[in-house]
């Protein structure tokens, strides 16, 4: 895995928000990062040296696609107990909490949120069949409210476009206005307003 220091990706960002502020003055961009969870994180989010979501209590923790439910449930209580939300990247991605209620549910009640991303909850149709699978589990948590937040996991407009606005208009169409407003728009602002949801 590709890693660039702390140091370097917060340099970045001042510079890409001072860009940003000459190019839209009403743009606001928020530090944060997605964090991949491994042994180390646990030290380097208690040292403040990976950012939580703009300075929050809130962490966005990624696992691997077939990291086992007991390291999962076990590393995001170690997140917990630092006084850290973890807010669960992409659900739909593993294995472990493949159409498991209980487990999304469990999670959730220990003090964890939950995030899919928002080409999954579009129909498989429109991007083929090789993620359908992860489609169907948005799907699924979506039916059983076991989301919090429907965010891009944009890496870039050409691999992984945003398509917020397209999935977005399905969650209108299938859960209502005010559920759309919750997942995209009141949610992710309390994160980074640092409130609860």
């Amino acid at each position: 895995m590709f890693e660039t220091p702390e140091e370097k990706i917060a340099e970045n960002f001042l510079q890409v928000r001072e860009i940003a502020k000459e190019v839209a003055s009403d743009l606001v961009i928020a530090y944060g990062a997605e964090i991949y969870y491994t042994p180390d994180v646990l030290d380097k989010l208690e040292k403040k040296r990976i950012p939580t979501l703009n300075d929050s209590r809130y962490a966005l923790i990624e696992f691997s696609m077939n990291t086992p439910y007991r390291d999962i449930h076990s590393a995001l209580s170690k997140i917990l107990m630092l006084g850290i939300t973890p807010v669960i990247a992409h659900i739909e991605r593993y294995d472990a909490l493949e159409n498991n209620e209980k487990r999304v549910r469990e999670l959730i009640d220990r003090g964890c949120y939950t995030q899919v991303n928002s080409s999954h909850v579009l129909k498989p149709k429109l991007f083929g069949e090789r993620y359908k699978f992860m489609k169907k589990r948005a799907q699924y948590f979506l039916e059983q409210d076991l989301v919090h937040i429907i965010a891009s996991d944009m890496h870039n407009l050409d691999g992984r476009p945003p398509h917020m606005a397209e999935a977005y208009d399905l969650v209108t169409q299938k859960y209502g206005e005010a559920k759309a407003q919750e997942l995209f728009i009141d949610n992710p602002r309390k994160i980074v307003m640092d409130q609860l949801i």
